[in-house]
């Protein structure tokens, strides 16, 4: 009898360990922190949004606005206000689409950005830091 307990406190106290050691999994998104709408931009668009989502190593700007010949997204990837990549895709109302990644070191690129990201509140962009 006595065995027979000795073993079952032992195969729970690894259980145990191995429930407690086992790797934490970072969580990969931690929210949006703001999402705008209506903004004022080049080229014109309807029905524009931009959503700023925070996540654990980074922050995103998300655009989407429709155009005259389609719809248009743009996606902003930054840490302390850096810009660390950055892209658009065109979607045609004939079906067909484009994707670009953006030339970081261009100096309209990094307009854009700035123009993008003021849109957001202080307090919400302090969190990307």
């Amino acid at each position: 009898m006595k065995l027979k307990t000795l073993i079952l406190t032992g195969l729970a106290s690894v259980a145990l360990t191995a429930c407690t050691s086992a790797p934490k999994i970072p969580q990969l998104e931690t929210g949006v922190l703001q999402e705008v709408k209506n903004l004022d931009v080049y080229p014109d668009t309807t029905n524009n949004k931009a959503k700023l989502t925070k996540f654990s190593d980074k922050c995103v700007i998300e655009f989407t606005g429709n155009l005259k010949a389609g719809k248009a997204v743009e996606q902003w990837s930054f840490k302390s206000l850096t810009l660390i990549s950055g892209g658009s895709a065109s979607f045609a109302k004939d079906g067909t689409s484009t994707a670009t990644n953006f030339d970081l070191h261009d100096a309209t690129v990094q307009k854009n950005f700035l123009a993008l990201r003021n849109y957001f509140a202080k307090e919400a962009l302090a969190q990307c830091e």
